[in-house]
C-alpha cells in the first residue's frame, strides 16, 4: 500500500510533467500511481477506478479519432478532398467528446480525494477540468485547463502526510463522522459541518 507522502511527491511531480509535451505520458503514469496510493490509503477503490476510466476514455478517443483521420485521408483521393475535411471535423468532435467524458471522471475522482484528504483544491481543479473541457471548442477552455493543471500540482503538494482515513480504528471513530462535502471530522450527532456549513444527511 502506498503512503500519502509518496502520493504527494509522485502526484506533484507527475502533474508538473503533464504540462511538458515530451514528458506528459510519464506525468500521467506518475499521477495515476499517486491516485492509486491515495485510493488505497483512504480505502476507496472508486477514486482510482474513476481516474483510470478518465485515462482510458482519453486513449480511446484519440485512437478512434486517429482512425477517422486515416480513413478520411484515404477516402479523399476519390472525393476531391471532402472526406479529409469532414474527417478532420469528425476527429475534432470525437476528441472534444472524449475530453468532456474524461473530465467528468477526473472531477469525480478529485471530489472524492478532496473529501477524504481535506484538500479542497482538488475539488476546484476537478471543476475547472470539466469547465475547461466544455469550453475547448471556443479555445478559452485551453486556458482554463492550464489553470486546472496548476491547481492539480498545488493540490498534490498540499496533501498532509498524516490523514484521518476510513481505515482508522473503530474506537477513534465511535463518536465521529466525516462531512460528505469537505471531509471534515465532526461529532456524529452534528447536523451541520462546523467547517463548511454543509447539512449532513
Amino acid at each position: 500500500m502506498g503512503k500519502l507522502s509518496d502520493a504527494k511527491t509522485l502526484g506533484g511531480i507527475g502533474s508538473i510533467l503533464q504540462i511538458i509535451p515530451v514528458l506528459s505520458i510519464v506525468g500521467y503514469i506518475l499521477t495515476l500511481i499517486a491516485v492509486k496510493y491515495i485510493s488505497d490509503e483512504v480505502n476507496d477503490s472508486t477514486i482510482f477506478s474513476d481516474m483510470l476510466l478518465a485515462v482510458i476514455t482519453g486513449i480511446v478517443g484519440v485512437a478512434v479519432g486517429a482512425l477517422v483521420i486515416i480513413f478520411g485521408a484515404l477516402s479523399s483521393v476519390f472525393t476531391a478532398g471532402w472526406s479529409a475535411f469532414f474527417g478532420g471535423l469528425t476527429f475534432l468532435a470525437i476528441i472534444w467528446v472524449a475530453l468532456i467524458v474524461s473530465s467528468i471522471f477526473v472531477r469525480r475522482a478529485f471530489e472524492k480525494m478532496a473529501a477524504r484528504l481535506n484538500v479542497g483544491t482538488f475539488r476546484t481543479a476537478g471543476t475547472l477540468y470539466f469547465v475547461g473541457a466544455l469550453l475547448t471548442i471556443v479555445l478559452v477552455g485551453f486556458i482554463i485547463l492550464f489553470v486546472a493543471f496548476i491547481l492539480q500540482v498545488v493540490a498534490f503538494f498540499s496533501i498532509h502526510e498524516a490523514q484521518p482515513t476510513m481505515q482508522a480504528p473503530m474506537s477513534s471513530q465511535a463518536g465521529f463522522k466525516y462531512c460528505a462535502s469537505c471531509g471534515n471530522q465532526m461529532p456524529v450527532l452534528a447536523v451541520f459541518c462546523p467547517k463548511c456549513g454543509a447539512r449532513q444527511s
